[in-house]
């Protein structure tokens, strides 16, 4: 059960749901993540359009390591949201649902390529010690009432988010990666 409200499709604005839709068709599937951002519809694109730039391009490194990478972050991070979308697209990729589960809980235990393993613990370096959320910890954001959890968490995205500028709003908006 997620922490955030999430604004299903039927509840979503035009803009919204043409959103969902890309997402649907990209990845199968509609995270519980992106329909949580639903309420905020620039975020939600800004929100994809990262996810799609960094994850699904074939740059640096294979999408699949990228996935790995992914898991292991929101299992160490206990991320109720993200965790689920990744171990499902590690199973749409192919990958044994038992070894995306191990990545998920014991990533150091799991039967991987050593340079994969270089790259998960490198990964695992770069976490803060305690997992946050928005930076509290994950026993203040359990107790936050949705609404203010909500609030915050989209204030902190949007933070966190950098914000396109001149021609890179137009470069970076939504329509140039959904294709008809």
């Amino acid at each position: 059960m997620p922490f955030l409200p999430v604004l299903p499709e039927e509840r979503a604005s035009a803009e919204v749901r043409k959103i969902y839709k890309y997402i649907t068709r990209r990845w199968g599937f509609l995270p519980n993540y992106f329909q949580a951002l639903g309420h905020d519809p620039q975020l939600l694109q800004d929100q994809v359009n990262l996810y799609t730039n960094a994850m699904n391009e074939e740059r640096g490194l294979p999408k699949i390591i990228k996935e790995q990478i992914a898991t292991v972050v929101s299992g160490i991070n206990m991320s109720s949201y993200c965790l689920p979308s990744h171990l499902e697209i590690l199973g749409r990729m192919g990958m044994d649902k038992s070894l995306s589960r191990r990545l998920s809980i014991d990533y150091k235990s799991a039967p991987l390529d050593p340079k994969v393993m270089e790259l998960l613990n490198f990964a695992r370096s770069l976490l803060p010690i305690q997992a946050t959320c928005g930076g509290l910890t994950s026993r203040s954001c359990a107790s936050w009432a949705g609404t203010t959890l909500l609030s915050s968490t989209l204030s902190w995205l949007r933070r966190s988010t950098p914000a396109p500028t001149g021609s890179q709003r137009a470069s970076a908006s939504l329509p140039t990666l959904i294709s008809p």
